[in-house]
This record gives structure tokens, sequence and C-alpha cells, in this order.
């Protein structure tokens, strides 16, 4: 009888070890509760029709989409991916270069990781639930000036982050998505390609970011790509912002500048990564 209560004992110590193990072990890998849930918006768009009406295939900049999303995950907000379609975005072939990554390519291969295990919704999906988001990032590639900038779902985030002041954030060619608030953004856009500059004012009148001083990736550090190219885009993004009334500041070509008024701040190329994620964790504290 004794030897049984041993080992009944034993059995019961050993179960309740193993529990509280369990529970320890469960305490460790249990995740923080997220500080708020950032919406990053990418294209649908797989193609760009050119100046000369090619088609270019496109798609958004690794290290646009990733170093702003992984800075801000790593200070522990949610990240969700949007889309027009629902479906995984398209990277730019030329953007998944270590050259982007201070030339190290582990830190290009994690973010190529980062961006493929991200969640992706539909824009549609995304407007039903407004109110879950803490701030809206839109990343550069040419992709934004195919589809985001007309994009009416993108429009109503658009209008809903700046009627609520809500930290809104777009890098490089990304920041012609902010065209989409516009009251008929396809027609603007429509006007930008024929050049058709009277068309493109008169469609710009209600612009909800008239006044606002941004950046862009600019003309200069445009022209260079397409001179090699011989190939023009269907426009230049950052005249199609300052006919829609934004003012535009350039930094030092392909060098890091951000410029930040109310509630946007943006960034006018991918060396400005760093940077935007930056400000708009500041923007996120305040």
């Amino acid at each position: 009888m004794k030897i049984k209560k041993m080992i009944f004992a034993t059995l019961c110590m050993f179960a309740m070890g193993s529990t509280a193990s369990a529970q320890s072990s469960e305490d460790t890998i249990k995740p923080v509760s997220a500080k708020g849930t950032i919406l990053v918006v990418a294209s649908s768009q797989p193609q760009m029709e050119m100046k000369d009406g090619s088609l270019r295939d496109i798609g958004f900049y690794l290290n646009e989409l990733a170093v702003p999303s992984e800075y801000l995950a790593d200070h522990n907000y949610r990240i969700v991916l949007a889309t027009p379609s629902g479906k995984k975005p398209l990277m730019d072939a030329g953007s998944n270069d270590k050259k982007f990554f201070q030339n190290d390519d582990k830190t290009r291969a994690k973010a190529v990781q980062f961006v493929h295990n991200l969640p992706v919704i539909s824009l549609k999906d995304a407007v039903r639930q407004l109110n879950e988001y803490d701030a809206l990032f839109i990343p550069g590639g040419h992709a934004p000036m195919a589809d985001l900038m007309q994009d009416p779902q993108l429009g109503i985030i658009l209008r809903d982050f700046h009627t609520k002041d809500k930290p809104t954030a777009f890098i490089c060619h990304g920041t012609v998505a902010a065209l989409a608030a516009l009251p008929d953004a396809a027609v603007y856009r429509k006007a930008l390609v024929s050049g058709d500059f009277p068309s493109a004012r008169k469609a710009a009148a209600g612009w909800i970011y008239q006044g606002y001083h941004m950046t862009v990736f600019s003309d200069a550090e445009e022209w260079p790509g397409e001179v090699h190219s011989g190939i023009e885009m269907p426009f230049h993004v950052e005249p199609a912002l300052q006919i829609a009334g934004a003012h535009m500041h350039e930094g030092p070509l392909y060098q890091s500048n951000i410029v930040r008024d109310r509630e946007v701040v943006t960034g006018q190329n991918p060396a400005s990564d760093i940077a935007l994620a930056q400000e708009l964790l500041s923007m996120l504290k305040k």
C-alpha cells in the first residue's frame, strides 16, 4: 500500500511539474498585445501602358514596402496588407536587389520572406473595418500609377483617414496614390495621360490634400531611367501632384528626404525608407 501511495504521489508531482512547465512555455511564446494595426496598401496591377502604347511590367518596390513595415512590426504594430483584388501584390523584379539593403543579401532575403508572410485582404474588406486601423502606408514602385491612384475604395479610405486625422504615409511613386481621394480620380488620370492639363486642373477641384507639402520621386530622378530605356512614362508623378494642388519638395537626387504636413508624411525615393518609418512611428506615438 505504501508503495502504491508513493507511486501515486510521484505521478501527481510529475503531472503538476509538466503542467507548470507547459504554462511557463505558453507564457514565453504568447505574443504581446499589439499597440495598433497598420494598413499597408499595394497595387494589384501587373503591367502599365507607357506613352508609346507598349506595356511595362510593374510592381511594388521591395525595400519601400518591407523596411517601413518591418520597422513598425518590430515596434509591436500589426501589419495588414491590402490590394484592390485581395491577392498578393507583385514585386518589381528590379527591386529584389541587395543594393537596396546596404548590400546585405540576408537582409534582402528576410524582407522577401516578411512580405510573403503578410496576410492579404481586399480594399473592399479594408473599407468594412476602417476603425481597426491606426495608420495607412502606401509603398512605391510604378504600380500605384496604374490602379491605386484611381481606385474608389482607396479614395474612401484616404478621405476617412483625413477626416479623422490619422497618420497617412506614402513613399516614392506611392505618393501618387493620394490622388485616389479626388472626386473623380479616373477622369483626372485620363486627362494626365492625354496631356489635357486644363481638364486635369478642373477634375482636381475638391482634392482633400490641396495645399499640402509633399515629396515624391522627382522628375530629375525619373528622366535618367526613361533616357536609358527609351520609353517614356504615361505621365510623371511630380507634376501630377502639383497640378492637383500639392506643394512639392525635392531633396538631393536618390538621397533620403521626407516631408511631413499635418497627418501626411511622404518619402521621396527608396533611400527614404527608414526615415519615413521613423517619422510614421513618431506620429503614431503622438
